[in-house]
């Protein structure tokens, strides 16, 4: 009987160790995605990277949201995110100010810069067409 005891004491203190170690694993796992989440809204990088980049033509429907947009940009290859993409012109006021039209863009700029692009409309820049 004594030896019972103990053997579910041991037991008992052992999945409490496994549930404490896989809370842990999952607050880690969560922590990391939020903070790449962060990094990626606030760092303004290009989907090459150092790479060079490619020119894409891109046709934007007039009125299409800046998630919509975003989706687009991403299927394309020009941004690495839509989601990202989609926060990051909420944060710079001009969710609702891009225009539709053709725009010939590139893997090399950043999404401030496709943003900038964007906003302006396809007679606005040179690197629209």
């Amino acid at each position: 009987m004594k030896l019972n005891k103990k053997t579910m004491t041991v037991l008992s203190v052992s999945v409490k160790v496994i549930i404490v170690c896989v809370v842990a694993l999952f607050v880690y796992k969560g922590a990391s995605v939020a903070y790449q989440f962060g990094y990626d809204i606030f760092m303004d990088e290009a989907a090459a990277g150092t790479e060079q980049g490619r020119t894409v033509e891109v046709s934007l429907l007039e009125g299409s949201s800046a998630r919509d947009i975003g989706r687009q940009l991403e299927s394309l290859g020009v941004i690495k995110d839509a989601n990202v993409f989609y926060i990051q012109t909420l944060f710079a006021g001009c969710s609702d100010s891009l225009k539709g039209g053709q725009y010939t863009l590139s893997t090399s700029m950043t999404p401030s810069e496709i943003m900038e692009i964007l906003q302006e409309g396809p007679d606005g820049g040179a690197e629209q067409s």
